[in-house]
């Protein structure tokens, strides 16, 4: 039960931090945060998609090295 709740919380405060991430549209952010509570139940894959979301916006924002 305990462990639940401590990963429910974990989730939220990666929801929040992907909302924040997304600063160039925080619309996006909701909806990508939206969606993966509307497709995924696990939580575990949640948090991993939640991950790969801030690892792909972390790259996209490196200016391309030419």
């Amino acid at each position: 039960m305990n462990e639940d709740h401590i990963i429910d919380s974990v989730i939220v405060l990666l929801d929040i931090f992907v909302i924040i991430l997304v600063e160039d549209n925080p619309v996006l952010g909701i909806v990508l945060v939206a969606l993966l509570k509307i497709v995924t139940e696990d939580r575990l894959i949640r948090i991993l998609f939640i991950l790969l979301i801030i690892v792909l916006s972390e790259v996209a924002r490196e200016p391309a090295e030419s």
